[in-house]
């Protein structure tokens, strides 16, 4: 598919996910205060999401000023290739000080999260626990206790994913802008969904299996420009192999198998409100996650032919090419 083709496909997505969501978001508040009514004390209030706000600013801020501060360290990685032009050459040392950060949260957020989460009965074998999905819909959903420090990390989640779309908004417009725009699009609004219909448990490891992989991700674009080629090779199979194992195998087979089928075994299709566009944001989620598993093995083959490391999903070489229209 053609890059027009592809990115006029991905924005009708991105408007089927807001409107959408806008649907869901109609009725949501009344679906909350009723259960809210039921059962005050092991439902999530409104008010929980303040610290978010806070969060979410606070990301924003952080991430904005970090740039500057990492951009020194980032130059003396990245030496200036003549075939780059300096706005090209700028944008990847952006890149690197965008992923620097990235990587560090996601290495937090998953050892938190990991630490929140390894003792209990739903969290499965097959991202370290030992118990079962089914306990995701289990202990009287919607009304399961969820603990301080887990909300505290859920509502620390939701704050940076808002930071995301934000920052996404507020940049020059890159190659990749409609891909990450519908990304940032389901993840925030299952964020966001997920807290106050309390689906925190699955929604948990879905964050869990996501920042695991997201390390890896953002571990390889740091370094993708730098001259360090074993490191990159070595961070490229990494990146392989945690890529299939857990978005390519655990998300399909495991998180969405639970979303999809012990939501309505377990809780009944009357307690899974949102069920439809949970389900289809998840399809979104792996949809872009093989999209994107084609270009990392695309990557591998450049890399042989021709010894060059790129970044083909941000695809910051493009800028060139509009540069030069602008010259011209």
């Amino acid at each position: 598919m053609s890059g027009g083709g592809k990115d006029w496909l991905l924005s009708i997505l991105v408007l089927i996910a807001l409107i959408w969501a806008a649907y869901v978001g109609r009725d949501l508040h009344q679906e909350v205060r009723i259960r809210q009514l039921k059962n005050a004390e092991a439902y999530p209030a409104y008010a929980d999401l303040l610290p978010a706000l806070g969060c979410f600013v606070g990301m924003l801020v952080a991430q904005l000023m970090w740039r500057p501060l990492f951009a020194v360290v980032a130059r003396s990685m990245i030496p200036k290739k003549p075939r780059w032009s300096y706005p090209v050459w700028e944008a990847k040392i952006i890149r690197c000080c965008d992923s620097v950060f990235k990587c560090c949260y996601y290495l937090a957020m998953t050892i938190w999260c990991f630490s929140l989460l390894r003792d209990e009965k739903w969290l499965p074998r097959v991202l370290g626990g030992s118990g079962d999905t089914k306990f995701c819909w289990t202990d009287n959903y919607p009304f399961q206790a969820v603990s301080a420090d887990m909300r505290r990390f859920y509502l620390t989640a939701v704050g940076y994913h808002l930071s995301e779309v934000a920052m996404l908004l507020l940049e020059v417009r890159h190659p990749d802008f409609w891909e990450m725009l519908l990304h940032h699009t389901v993840s925030a609004t299952l964020v966001f969904f997920s807290y106050v219909l309390n689906y925190v448990r699955i929604g948990s490891l879905v964050l869990l299996l996501h920042g695991a992989t997201d390390v890896l991700i953002y571990a390889s674009k740091a370094i993708v420009d730098t001259p360090a080629t074993r490191c990159i090779v070595a961070s490229y199979f990494a990146l392989i192999a945690g890529y299939c194992w857990f978005r390519i195998y655990v998300f399909p087979m495991t998180i969405m198998r639970s979303a999809w089928v012990e939501s309505l075994q377990e809780a009944g299709p009357v307690n899974v409100f949102g069920w439809g566009y949970m389900n289809f944001a998840l399809c979104m989620l792996l949809l872009l996650h093989m999209y994107w598993f084609g270009l990392i093995i695309k990557i591998g083959f450049v890399f042989r032919n021709t010894g060059q490391a790129r970044d083909l999903q941000s695809n910051l070489s493009a800028l060139e090419l509009t540069t030069k229209k602008k010259d011209s």
